[in-house]
């Protein structure tokens, strides 16, 4: 039965307990952009909003990455070192042995999924704590990272095929065309979405809803397109990233692997009952995650047209990685999140540091700004996860 009634009822309770959780990013997103509008209006600008999209291409990747091991109730603190080690295969490969830009690539992309599908085995098999085993793979490839990158701790890329992954633009034609796919393929997913529901005799919003929803992306989309198409157009970096997302966005939505992370992650016992081999998608969700991660180190090598120690281990990446992901609506406690979650989640934390930039503000005013917003995301995530558990005695 489609009511407007019940739509809005059903959303209220789905929102209460954390299942709309894009919704609130959402919100917090545009909250900070007006914010720092209000403050400096060159924060919406079009050449300050391109950097912006460029900026977040890393973060965004290891976000994205970070989402599918938090989906089964784990956690990776490797993340952001393994990103550097991938970076630093490449870097060194291309600039130091000579190697084609390609097979080094595929080199460092290998070493990435080794690398989760080792410490996956170690969690899923031996049954040691994830935290212990990427802790763990945390300090040794630190000290692999700086092996590789040698004496000084670095190594330039300047490398034309590398550096062309972040300095491309789209043309405004195919920007517009990309827009228009992004459009289509929204639209299709609601209306399946919707007779999905109605079939299975759930409530499911009205035509009105629906037409609305499309017509906000559409609209979206129209504006981000025009304001890039402004500056340069929409970066190549940016765009391989929101591809990422899209495919990786219908895998956990419609793919049975999808619903096997979300079972794992909202109960192990039982979806090791219903004859999920629990083992191998544990494996294969930390094999992706790292994947990931070796695809942000070659576009942070790209970006930063170097590889360094500090960029990639010794800064604030790896918090950022993983508050951009769990404010995007992956819960810690597994079970709930999605890779659009993770892209916003993304965009929150690069606004603040971009916005703090212009502000001028010092890298503590930083931290400590993420740190709080972080809080307050994992406090909500908390609250609502109690609120389910509370609903569940009731019952």
């Amino acid at each position: 039965m489609s009511t407007a009634g019940g739509g809005w009822r059903d959303a209220v309770a789905r929102l209460r307990h954390g299942d709309l959780s894009i919704v609130p990013v959402a919100i917090t997103l545009a909250v900070i952009w007006i914010v720092f509008y209000s403050l400096d209006s060159i924060f919406l600008s079009p050449r300050n909003l391109s950097f912006l999209f460029l900026q977040i291409a890393v973060i965004g990747t290891i976000a994205l990455g970070v989402t599918f091991v938090l989906l089964i109730g784990e956690i990776d603190l490797s993340v952001a070192v393994t990103s550097g080690v991938c970076a630093a295969v490449t870097g060194v490969l291309v600039t130091r042995q000579g190697w084609d830009p390609v097979p080094a690539i595929l080199l460092a992309l290998a070493i990435g999924a080794a690398v989760g599908a080792f410490q996956g085995f170690f969690v899923a098999v031996v049954g040691v704590p994830s935290f212990v085993v990427t802790l763990a793979g945390l300090l040794g490839l630190q000290g692999v990272m700086l092996l590789i990158l040698g004496r000084g701790g670095s190594v330039n890329v300047n490398e034309d095929l590398i550096r062309d992954l972040t300095t491309t633009y789209l043309s405004e034609p195919v920007g517009w065309l990309l827009a228009a796919a992004i459009a289509g393929i929204y639209a299709l997913v609601q209306v399946r979405r919707r007779a999905k529901r109605l079939a299975s005799g759930l409530s499911a919003p009205g035509l009105r809803g629906l037409l609305i929803r499309v017509a906000l992306v559409v609209a979206m989309l129209a504006v981000v397109v025009n304001v890039l198409n402004d500056y340069r157009g929409i970066p190549l970096a940016s765009a391989l990233l929101v591809a990422l997302v899209a495919i990786f966005g219908y895998v956990t939505r419609w793919m049975r692997f999808g619903r096997y992370l979300y079972a794992i992650g909202g109960n192990a016992e039982a979806a090791r009952r219903a004859g999920i081999d629990v083992a191998k998608v544990r494996i294969a969700a930390f094999t992706l995650s790292s994947l990931l991660c070796a695809v942000a180190g070659v576009i942070g090598a790209s970006r930063f047209a170097s590889v360094s120690y500090t960029a990639f281990a010794g800064g604030p990446l790896l918090l950022e990685a993983i508050a951009a992901a769990v404010i995007g609506g992956a819960t810690i406690f597994g079970g709930r999140g999605s890779p659009w979650g993770a892209l916003l989640g993304a965009l929150v934390m690069g606004s603040l540091s971009n916005g703090l930039d212009l502000m001028q503000a010092g890298t503590g005013t930083k931290l400590a700004i993420s740190g709080a917003i972080l809080l307050v995301a994992v406090t909500g995530d908390a609250l609502s996860q109690r609120g389910r558990g509370d609903i569940g005695v009731k019952g």
